[in-house]
């Protein structure tokens, strides 16, 4: 059998070929630092250690401390990341292991299911490539929830899109059992599916209302998967979100070509022509999908207070389908005007390879250690020397400094500790920067250190116990 017929017959190998470029772009830095990339990581590993620690627990003592709070993130990313690290022997090892493989299975999922939607291998590959061009691939090699979720993304809506399609009851469950998956995994992704499904539910039923019986069945079969985790929670401690844990950040609009790449964009363009003189049902549902999240992505300018960066994020998935259906749109043009296809073979080859280049150079960001990007070294400096001297009893108060470092790393109580939406109540932490405490504060608060950057001044009643290039440790006199 010949390599071109193997290909034809399964098509799953091409599929595979930008996602195996990105498992080996994310296995560069993985193999490069000995600690996982990214700020959030860090709270997700001290979550993981603490269901080892304690089982699956509601509670988490170690955080916002010395109060504590309910776990408001759900499980199912923890529980993952302690059974890699049960393998490998360590979180954070574990947490590194999974950096490739989630980015290999987001791009595969995003290529496969653009696939089955147009039955076109062309639209798979393309789609698979084209994440390369946005910024976002930045955050795909990130372990972290949102990525596992991100791979559950487009197989929720592809199969939802089938029960709706073949009106199969079958095919409703089995994409709502997946997202109540989500429901369990992250929270801002599982709430995307249901404003993109709904949408789409309600706009085709206009034509046909007993599809909405299959929205109903997929809706109600999340809802009792994600029942698992949040209805005892809620029924223990009710809803907690404070708004105020992320500050808002707006991507404008003509910030777009930068995010999405212009590339992206313009192959887009052309898929949307295709599809709006087209209508079929998958046209509809993708741009939906894409309509929908760019709408909510851009509440700021109503002063809803967003991070629209993280809401665009989803509108990836639908654009790079788009950009795929645009590809496939062109090489039907360029056959039409008898113009060679060998020349279009080698443009879109090119534009493959440039992606991948791309995609490649967003490495340099790591390497220069933005602070999202990676943690610095003198943070884990920081957690390091709480893993050997601390007490694992008292707080500590960090100013200016994340936190989730210390108690994941040392399982130190910290004064805030990641997720701030969960938070019940929290210290005074400015307080304690200022100087403007008392004694009677640090025993009443349980205070045993304060970590400041280098050149603030000494809190009252404490003694300089460490200090680096950038932060400086505390320890209150008793």
């Amino acid at each position: 059998m010949s390599y071109p017929q193997i290909l034809r017959e399964k098509p799953f190998l091409l599929l595979l070929i930008p996602a195996l470029a990105a498992f080996f772009i994310a296995l560069i830095p993985t193999l490069k630092y000995q600690w996982p990339l990214g700020g959030d990581i860090f709270y997700h590993v001290h979550l993981a250690k603490l269901y080892m620690e304690q089982g699956l627990v509601y509670w988490d003592p170690l955080t916002s401390a010395p109060y504590g709070r309910p776990i408001f993130y759900p499980p199912v990313f923890h529980l993952l990341l302690l059974s890699v690290g049960l393998i490998f022997g360590d979180m954070f090892t574990a947490a590194r292991v999974l950096q490739p493989v989630l980015t290999l299975f987001l791009f595969l999922s995003f290529a496969y299911v653009a696939y089955k939607l147009y039955e076109s291998v062309l639209v798979g590959v393309t789609a698979g490539f084209f994440i390369f061009f946005s910024v976002v691939f930045q955050r795909f090699i990130l372990p972290g929830p949102e990525n596992l979720a991100l791979i559950l993304f487009p197989l929720v809506i592809y199969g939802f899109y089938l029960s709706t399609q073949n009106k199969s009851f079958k095919y409703a469950s089995i994409s709502g059992i997946i997202a109540g998956v989500v429901f369990l995994t992250h929270m801002l992704s599982a709430s995307f599916l249901v404003l993109v499904t709904s949408i789409y539910a309600i706009l085709i039923s206009l034509k046909d209302k007993s599809i909405l019986k299959y929205w109903l069945l997929f809706l109600v079969s999340a809802l009792m998967v994600a029942s698992i985790w949040w209805v005892p929670l809620l029924l223990k401690y009710g809803l907690v979100f404070n708004s105020g844990g992320d500050s808002p950040y707006m991507v404008s609009l003509l910030s777009y070509p930068k995010f999405f790449g212009v590339i992206t964009l313009l192959f887009a363009f052309f898929g949307a022509i295709g599809m709006i003189k087209r209508r079929s049902r998958q046209d509809v549902l993708i741009l939906i999908a894409l309509l929908s999240i760019l709408l909510v992505s851009n509440l700021n300018y109503l002063g809803v207070p967003i991070l629209s960066n993280r809401f665009l994020t989803f509108a990836l998935f639908p654009l790079v389908v788009m950009a795929g259906v645009g590809v496939k749109y062109l090489k039907t043009v360029i056959a039409e005007k008898n113009i060679s296809q060998k020349f279009y073979g080698i443009f879109i080859a090119c534009v493959y390879v440039s992606s991948v280049m791309i995609g490649y150079s967003m490495l340099a960001d790591v390497d220069s250690g933005f602070l999202w990007l990676r943690a610095s070294d003198g943070e884990l400096d920081i957690a390091e020397w709480f893993q050997e001297n601390g007490d694992k009893k008292s707080v500590v108060v960090a100013y200016n400094f994340r936190d989730p470092f210390i108690v994941s790393i040392s399982r130190q109580p910290v004064a805030t500790g990641g997720y701030g939406q969960g938070i019940v109540h929290t210290l005074d932490i400015q307080k304690y920067a200022d100087g403007g405490m008392n004694q009677s504060d640090y025993i009443t608060d349980n205070v045993g250190y304060v970590v400041l950057p280098s050149g603030m001044n000494a809190p009252p009643y404490t003694t300089l116990a460490y200090k680096n290039s950038y932060y400086q440790i505390f320890t209150f006199n008793r």
